[in-house]
């Protein structure tokens, strides 16, 4: 028997979201914040259990240029997803850092994909969220003594169903710093939380309706000699039997608007419950 789908529950619902979205855009322009990421989660009940091992090799074949990762906590349940952003990574004296922000669908044709990247390179907003994201991630380095020199030029990472806008940070590590402390800066980025962090954090629970739980949250490893790699834990689902919760997020500033930023996390969505059957 295929698996299948029988049943869907969102926790909230995509009214509650769009005046979620409504409510956070208030607060942008009262000046509480810059920036707030809000997520939506979906809970799916399949009509047989979902295998993990299968979720990821499936995760690996189709997105060969994400982090695909599968976390069981030894009770039944896996944390499984394929993310497109690096935290941060170190190898051989050297950091990298993914600045990803911005978000467009992949065309059906080469013409109408093309169109579709160049107005996201074009899109104010866009270009706006992005800029936060980096402005931090580059502030939060500096304060550790990592010099940062490539400026804030991205380009398009192209997934198998989104694209975004993105920058690749790459510096020296400085002398006695270690992965975990970048680490502990930079997380969480403005991608995933918002900007000032502490102001947009303390008020995602005010806009969300369920537990984050690794939502979103530093994945990776390292060895003994201080190499390693964490990346974001985001385009994630908890599975566990049959039952599987599925999140999505989505930045929001000032231009955005709630019922497009509610299309961006069901396009999200339905690329993981694709991976998922």
């Amino acid at each position: 028997e295929r698996l299948s789908v029988i049943s869907t529950r969102e926790c909230g619902g995509d009214a509650v979201f769009v005046e979620s979205v409504r409510r956070a855009l208030e607060s942008i322009r009262e000046g509480r914040f810059r920036k707030i990421v809000l997520a939506r989660a979906l809970d799916l009940q399949a009509n047989q259990a979902f295998h993990p091992l299968e979720i990821l090799n499936t995760l690996r074949e189709r997105y060969a240029d994400c982090y695909a990762f599968s976390i069981a906590n030894g009770r039944g349940q896996s944390f499984i997803g394929a993310s497109p952003e690096c935290l941060v990574s170190v190898r051989k004296g050297r950091l990298r850092v993914d600045v990803l922000a911005g978000t467009a669908p992949r065309g059906a044709t080469a013409s109408e994909d093309a169109a579709l990247g160049s107005a996201l390179l074009q899109s104010e907003k866009d270009l706006r969220e992005h800029a936060i994201v980096y402005d931090s991630i580059r502030r939060r380095l500096e304060e550790l003594g990592v010099v940062v020199d490539n400026a804030c030029r991205p380009r398009l990472k192209k997934l198998q169903n989104v694209q975004h806008l993105h920058v690749e940070i790459e510096a020296e590590m400085p002398a006695g710093a270690h992965l975990l402390d970048m680490v502990s800066t930079l997380h969480p980025t403005p991608a995933v939380g918002g900007t000032p962090r502490e102001e947009a954090i303390s008020r995602i629970r005010d806009f969300e309706s369920f537990d984050r739980g690794l939502y979103a949250a530093p994945i990776g490893w390292i060895n003994a000699s201080g190499d390693g790699a964490f990346l974001v834990a985001i385009r994630s689902a908890l599975v566990s039997g049959s039952s599987a919760r599925l999140y999505a997020g989505v930045g929001i500033v000032e231009g955005s608007v709630p019922e497009r930023e509610h299309a961006e996390t069901n396009l999200k969505f339905r690329a993981l419950m694709e991976n998922l059957l």
